[in-house]
């Protein structure tokens, strides 16, 4: 079996998975930057592009931003430096897909990055495109 990759399509708001069953595609939100463009500076609100992996998947259920559980049930650690803390991961705002939301990460349906969490695993390529 080939390991799966997955791709993020920041002005279509998608992300797909690649696997040998074939490709699934998912509504994202990206981040908040209205300008949309790569990654510059900590704290611009921007993703970061190009290829990346995954370095960890943790639960992170009950992590809490501003006194809220906003991260849903799974994020999916990325290696992009120099930027740390970019990930994809679930969310409590679902209206928010499809849109530019976050401040940097990528951010899914729960049931979606829960699927994802189940078929990637250390170590998957994350290409991440303007």
């Amino acid at each position: 079996m080939t390991q799966p990759t997955v791709t993020v399509r920041k002005t279509e708001r998608s992300l797909e998975l690649a696997t040998d069953a074939g490709v699934e595609r998912f509504t994202i939100a990206i981040g908040s930057n209205p300008d949309g463009a790569d990654k510059l500076a900590v704290g611009d609100c921007r993703t970061p592009e190009g290829e990346f992996e995954i370095v960890s998947i943790e639960e992170s259920g009950d992590w809490e931003h501003e006194g809220e559980r906003v991260y849903g049930p799974y994020f999916l650690r990325l290696h992009c430096p120099p930027w740390e803390g970019i990930g994809i991961h679930g969310t409590s705002e679902p209206d928010s897909l499809g849109t530019k939301a976050t401040r940097g990460c990528v951010r899914m349906r729960n049931e979606d990055v829960t699927r994802l969490a189940s078929l990637v695993e250390v170590g998957t390529l994350v290409r991440i495109l303007p």
